[in-house]
């Protein structure tokens, strides 16, 4: 991955450079044109076609950019997003209990405004609650101890609840699993976004609180929605979130998705052959 990005940086400065060198080229050829045609037409039809010539290699390196890198641009920064923040966070919430720390966030959650529903089921999955607000959506589960399996589980019902039985196409939405145990390949997911819609219109975040130790994971690093739903309600804290709430460790799974990324190659991203969760 990083040599990827060195060879994007490298045509992105280029292309860049190209940019500015075609308008100066530009402006000046524009500007002067009548005293270089009067002095010699020769030398006006050889500006004109280095103006040309400048203005073909802005749209090549345009077209070769943005048809080589813009497509990776947003999968690559969630990447780096997800290794380089901390591995968990803390929560402020003195809970104790799954079900004691979920009614607390559910109760919470209910005083801000949103409208709860309780104990209701989406592709015979069980939810503890809903909470709804505009285009926000906070999904708890009370869990003893969670997996990936569950995680995606969850996640695939959550996308259906929102987008075929709520028909929402825009939107914030945060899975939140309360549990005793999470498992490594759970936390490994953690910090996965998700997104829907062409334009990204839905945005979907997974946290998890680990009330036995009272970490909460999730990704913390990017200014979303979702994260600052996680900081007041998960963690009963506000963004930005304070020092005293932020781990100094990173998480094996980050170190192992860094060493992933570094096969990636643009061939296999674009024929949908190179997954990292």
């Amino acid at each position: 991955m990083r040599e990827f990005r060195k060879k994007q940086k490298r045509l992105y400065n280029a292309m860049k450079a190209m940019v500015i060198i075609a308008a100066v080229l530009l402006f000046s050829y524009i500007g002067a044109e009548p005293y270089i045609r009067a002095a010699s037409s020769i030398a006006a039809t050889v500006c004109s076609y280095v103006c040309d010539f400048a203005v073909i290699a802005v749209l090549v390196l345009l077209f070769t950019y943005y048809s080589k890198y813009s497509k990776t641009d947003a999968f690559l920064s969630s990447i780096e997003n997800e290794i380089e923040d901390t591995g968990y966070y803390f929560t402020s919430r003195t809970e104790t209990e799954i079900k004691e720390y979920s009614n607390a966030v559910r109760d919470d959650l209910r005083k801000c405004g949103y409208a709860v529903n309780e104990n209701f089921e989406v592709n015979e999955l069980d939810f503890d609650f809903c909470a709804y607000k505009s285009r926000e959506f906070f999904y708890g589960v009370c869990v003893n101890n969670i997996d990936r399996n569950d995680v995606l589980a969850y996640l695939d019902s959550a996308i259906y609840d929102i987008t075929v039985q709520n028909l929402k196409r825009k939107g914030s939405g945060v899975i939140c699993f309360f549990t005793d145990n999470a498992e490594d390949s759970a936390v490994a997911m953690s910090k996965m976004m998700t997104y829907l819609g062409k334009k990204n219109q839905i945005k979907i975040a997974l946290a998890i609180c680990e009330i036995s130790s009272k970490r909460v994971y999730f990704l913390g690093n990017v200014k979303t929605k979702c994260q600052q739903m996680i900081a007041n309600f998960a963690m009963n804290c506000d963004v930005p979130l304070k020092e005293q709430f932020v781990g100094k460790e990173k998480l094996p799974f980050q170190q192992e998705l860094e060493e992933k990324m570094k096969s990636f190659n643009l061939k296999d991203y674009k024929n949908g052959i190179f997954t990292v969760h």
